[in-house]
């Protein structure tokens, strides 16, 4: 069987990437079918608890972690600013890894770094990567103020290159504020693509994979 996949991107650091990536994988896993998750770089900390968590999704053995996650940066930084310090990554190593965990599966759930715009190197971004691998995005939105701007950003720049876009899932909504209460309907006007959710915010997420799975399920995405 030809692998399948997808790729989640953010309109920012912090919307939610991650919990949209370990729900889908988790959702897919309890379908039966034999998903796998990749962040190609991950900084901040010793060990990426993000590419934890996507490992905990797909209910992978701990010794499989730095085949998810090849390369990772101990400073909170974009990893081409994090390697003035640390040292210029190696990106063949996520090449060759990229190459293998999508091999390994039926379909990859690959999360990225930050947005669509974060460089990797002073002449390679996320959007290459994209390019690159060929896979459709799933672009995450946060809810608030601001969201119409970086997801209009976020879209321009991924249809500059021509890449798929499965649509936005605007995501973290509690609805406490009349910009949240706004945003979607705004980006439903706007877009010419589908926008998905709300996903609203709960802080059992994390600990409670199969409620997240659940509540993902119920958005009407079409990789379902």
């Amino acid at each position: 069987m030809k692998t399948s996949g997808i790729f989640i991107t953010g309109t920012d650091t912090g919307v939610g990437k991650t919990i949209v990536s370990a729900g889908l994988a988790r959702l897919l896993f309890n379908k039966g079918v034999l998903v796998g998750v990749f962040k190609p770089m991950a900084s901040g900390g010793v060990v990426s608890e993000d590419g934890k968590l996507l490992q905990k999704a797909a209910k992978l053995p701990n010794a499989v972690y730095s085949a998810i996650v090849p390369i990772h940066f101990k400073q909170p930084l974009a990893p081409w600013v994090a390697a003035w310090k640390e040292g210029k990554a190696d990106l063949s190593k996520v090449e060759k890894a990229y190459r293998k965990a999508k091999a390994s599966c039926d379909f990859l759930v690959v999360e990225g770094v930050g947005g669509v715009q974060v460089p990797i190197a002073q002449d390679f971004f996320v959007t290459d990567w994209i390019e690159r691998w060929k896979l459709p995005v799933l672009v995450v939105a946060r809810a608030g103020l601001g969201t119409i701007n970086h997801t209009l950003l976020t879209v321009e720049a991924l249809q500059k290159r021509k890449i798929k876009i499965i649509g936005v899932l605007v995501n973290g909504y509690t609805g406490k504020n009349i910009a949240e209460r706004t945003n979607i309907k705004a980006l439903k006007k706007i877009l010419k693509i589908q926008v998905y959710g709300p996903l609203k915010h709960n802080s059992r997420y994390r600990k409670d994979l199969d409620l997240l799975a659940n509540d993902i399920s119920k958005l009407g995405l079409p990789i379902i």
